[in-house]
C-alpha cells in the first residue's frame, strides 16, 4: 500500500483512583506526512477534549517495516504504540502470529454504525480489529479523450483505447479481482492457481491497449491529466481532487463496483492501555468523526451512509453506495511470489 496513506497512534495511562484506571496519554501510530499531521491537529484534539486523554501521535514506517517492528517488540513483550492504523495485509499477517490484543465489542458500541466487513474477528471469535477508513480504485478517464464514461470493467476490453491505457504492474491492485467478477465466477475463480492463470490470461488480452504499466502513481496521474493516457485504474479521491482543480479527468464506479482498499485500528497485544484504546476506536468510528475525516483527509468512510451528515456531493467525492470489489488479500498472501511472478511474466512477455 502507498506509504503516504499510513499513520500510527499510541496510548499511555495513569491511575486515577484505587478502583479505576484512566489514561492520561495514549500513543497512536499512523501513516506519516500530511495524513498524520492532519489527524494530530484536526481529529485527535476532539478526543482529548471529550475524554481528557492526550494523544501522542507518531508516524509509522512502510507496512512491512512496521510489521517487523511490531513483531520484534512483541517478542520483548513491549508495544511500540497503544494503537496502530494498519492495512489489511498487515492485519492478516499479524493476526496469524498472535500480535493483536483481543478487544471487547461491548466497549466499542459504535461498531453498530459501521458498514459490513469492518470488524475483524479471530477463529475463536475474538474481536481483533475495527475499520478505520477506506479508499477506492476506480476506472478513471481523460474527458478530452473519452466523451462517455465507461459503465463496466468490461469496457477495458471492449472499447478501443488507441493504445493509451495505464494499468499498475502490481498484481495486488484489484484488477485480478475486477476481472474475476466481470468474466469468471468471481472470487471463487481465484481460489486455485488454474483459475488465477485464466484471469491473468484474460488481462493479457489488454496488452495491445496498454501504453503504461506503472509503479509510480505520480507518473500515471500526470500522463492522464496531460492526455497522454486515455484511461486506466487509479484512486477515486485523488482523481476527483484533480477534477475539482479543473483537470480534464473523471472517475467512474463500474457496475461491478469500485475496488476497495481499507485500513483498521489494531491494539498490539502487549499494550497496557487497552481500555483507553477502545475508547479511542469508538470515537474514531463515530459517524460525525468519520464525516470529519472525509472532509479533511478525503478518505472514504467506514460508517453507514445514512448515519452521516455528508452531502451527496461530499460523499460522491470519496465513495459509493454500491457493492465494492474487495481485494482478496489472503489469496495474494497465500500465492505470494508465484502470483507476482506470473503477473510480471505476463506483462513482460
Amino acid at each position: 500500500m502507498n506509504s503516504a496513506r499510513k499513520n500510527i497512534f499510541a496510548v499511555g495511562f495513569a491511575l486515577a483512583s484505587v478502583s479505576a484506571v484512566s489514561a492520561e496519554e495514549i500513543t497512536v501510530s499512523a501513516w506519516g506526512g500530511f495524513f498524520e499531521e492532519t489527524l494530530k491537529t484536526v481529529i485527535y484534539p476532539g478526543f482529548t477534549e471529550e475524554t481528557g486523554i492526550e494523544v501522542r501521535s507518531i508516524a509509522q514506517p512502510a507496512d512491512q517495516a512496521w510489521l517487523t517492528q511490531l513483531t520484534n517488540a512483541a517478542r520483548a513483550k513491549q508495544a511500540p504504540a497503544d494503537l496502530s492504523l494498519v492495512a489489511d495485509e498487515v492485519f492478516i499477517r499479524g493476526q496469524s502470529i498472535g500480535l493483536w490484543a483481543n478487544l471487547d465489542a461491548a466497549d466499542i458500541p459504535n461498531t453498530a454504525t459501521l458498514l459490513d466487513g469492518f470488524t475483524k474477528v479471530s477463529d475463536e471469535g475474538n474481536l481483533n480489529a475495527v475499520g478505520a477508513l477506506s479508499w477506492f480504485t476506480t476506472f478513471v478517464t481523460n474527458t478530452d479523450a473519452v466523451s462517455d464514461a465507461p459503465a463496466s470493467w468490461a469496457d477495458l476490453w471492449e472499447r478501443d483505447w488507441d493504445g493509451k491505457l495505464g494499468l499498475t504492474s502490481n498484481s495486488n491492485s484489484g484488477l485480478i479481482e475486477a476481472t474475476a467478477l466481470t468474466f469468471f465466477d468471481g472470487y471463487e475463480t481465484m481460489q486455485t492457481r488454474e483459475g488465477l492463470e485464466k484471469i491473468i490470461a484474460k488481462i493479457a488480452e489488454l496488452k495491445p491497449q496498454v501504453q503504461l504499466w506503472y509503479r509510480d502513481e505520480g507518473q500515471f496521474q500526470q500522463s492522464l491529466e496531460a492526455g497522454e493516457l486515455a484511461g486506466g485504474l487509479y484512486y477515486h479521491d485523488v482523481t476527483m481532487l484533480s477534477a475539482a482543480d479543473g483537470r480534464p479527468v473523471t472517475s467512474t464506479f463500474p457496475k461491478e463496483g469500485g475496488i476497495l482498499g481499507d485500513a483498521y485500528w489494531i491494539v498490539p497485544r502487549d499494550s497496557k492501555n487497552i481500555d483507553a484504546a477502545e475508547q479511542f476506536i469508538n470515537y474514531m468510528i463515530r459517524p460525525d468523526i468519520q464525516a470529519k475525516l472525509v472532509r479533511n483527509l478525503g478518505v472514504a468512510p467506514v460508517a453507514k451512509r445514512d448515519a452521516m451528515d455528508l452531502s451527496d456531493e461530499e460523499f460522491a467525492a470519496v465513495s459509493s453506495t454500491g457493492t465494492p470489489i474487495r481485494n482478496q488479500t489472503e489469496v495474494h498472501l497465500r500465492e505470494g511470489d508465484w502470483l507476482s511472478d506470473k503477473y510480471l511474466e505476463m506483462i513482460s512477455r
